[in-house]
C-alpha cells in the first residue's frame, strides 16, 4: 500500500506537468480566468527557484509570479472564513483561479467556473466525474467550459522492457486512458483529443479502448 500510494503521488506530481502547464498558459488566447487548478499532494521541482516543495506551491508561484495570474491556495489549511473570501474572490473575478488539492472535489457550488486544469487525477471515476460536473454546471452567460487534463504517458523504452514490464505500463495507461475517454465523450473537440493519443494507443494496443 505504500508503494502504491508513492507511485500515486509520483505520478500526480510528475516534474513535467510544470513546464506543460507552463508552455499551455503562455499559449492560451486569453489568460485564465474564474479557473480552478487541481494539484497532487506530492512534491515537484519549483520551475522559479529549483527548489523541491509541494505541487500546489509550485504551481501557485508559477501562475502567480511568471504568468501575473491572480490565485489562492484552497486547502485545508485555510479557515472557513477564509475559504468563503476566496470562493467570493473567484467568483466576482477578482480572482483568476484558485489553486486546489482535493477540497473543491465536493460540497461547494461553483456554476460560473470556466476552465479547469487537472493536474493531478486519482483513477476513482466518482473523482473525475465530480470535477467535471463542478466545471459543466449551468450558469447565466456561460455557454461551455474548458477542461485542460494533464497525463502522464510511459517513456519509450524503444522495445528494450520485457513483457511484464511492457503489460504493467500498458495497464497504467489503460487507467489514464479510462478517464480521458470519459471525458472525450462529452467535448466539442473530444475526436480531435483523442486523436493526439492515436499513435501511444496504437503502441499499446488501447485503440478499442472506449
Amino acid at each position: 500500500m505504500k508503494l502504491l500510494i508513492k507511485r500515486a503521488r509520483l505520478l500526480g506530481s510528475a516534474a513535467n506537468k510544470m513546464s506543460a502547464l507552463d508552455n499551455l498558459i503562455a499559449t492560451l488566447p486569453e489568460r485564465p480566468q474564474k479557473a480552478i487548478f487541481y494539484c497532487g499532494d506530492g512534491r515537484t521541482t519549483d520551475s522559479i527557484t529549483d527548489e523541491e516543495v509541494r505541487q500546489i506551491q509550485a504551481v501557485a508561484r508559477l501562475l502567480g509570479e511568471k504568468h501575473g495570474l491572480r490565485v489562492r491556495n484552497f486547502t485545508y489549511r485555510e479557515s472557513s472564513q477564509e475559504r468563503e473570501e476566496i470562493l467570493r474572490d473567484l467568483s466576482s473575478g477578482f480572482l483568476d483561479g484558485v489553486v486546489a488539492i482535493r477540497c473543491l472535489d465536493e460540497g461547494i457550488d461553483l456554476p460560473d467556473l470556466l476552465m479547469g486544469f487537472l493536474l493531478a487525477s486519482s483513477t476513482n471515476p466518482r473523482q473525475f466525474i465530480q470535477r467535471r460536473g463542478r466545471l459543466l454546471r449551468n450558469s447565466p452567460g456561460k455557454a461551455r467550459a474548458a477542461i485542460y487534463d494533464f497525463i502522464v504517458s510511459p517513456p519509450d523504452y524503444g522495445g528494450s522492457q520485457d513483457d511484464d514490464a511492457f503489460n504493467m505500463e500498458r495497464s497504467f495507461f489503460k487507467r489514464e486512458l479510462t478517464r480521458i475517454v470519459e471525458f472525450c465523450r462529452m467535448a466539442e473537440n473530444g475526436h480531435e483529443a483523442l486523436n493526439k493519443l492515436s499513435q501511444l494507443r496504437l503502441t499499446y494496443n488501447l485503440l478499442s479502448v472506449e
